[in-house]
């Protein structure tokens, strides 16, 4: 069953990400969301899980750097409760059904 979520401003300094790789982000993407930025000042909210504690960033890797190059200080986040690892248990879920999906014949 899907946890209710809550819109809220955070501080850019209070989302853990150290859980994915920098060599991920696609600067073209990136600089897309800085350009962005810059013209409209705002992007759709980030998705992150709270566990009680720490903020863990689930959707908006991209945005959320974008964010920091342009010295944004608070994202506004659709926050939920959930750890780090019931997302990334969900995230291997996911990538299972996408590779069967994948496999079957057209």
């Amino acid at each position: 069953m899907m946890k209710r979520s809550r819109r809220e401003c955070l501080s850019v300094a209070a989302i853990r990400l150290d859980f994915q790789p920098s060599e991920n982000l696609i600067e073209e993407t990136v600089l897309k969301y800085v350009e962005r930025l810059r013209r409209a000042g705002r992007l759709r909210p980030l998705r992150v899980r709270f566990d009680g504690k720490d903020y863990f960033l689930e959707d908006g890797f991209h945005r959320l750097e974008a964010a920091r190059r342009v010295g944004i200080k608070t994202v506004e986040v659709e926050s939920r409760p959930g750890t780090l690892a019931e997302m990334e248990a969900e995230f291997d879920k996911y990538l299972e059904r996408l590779k069967a999906k994948l496999r079957r014949p057209i």
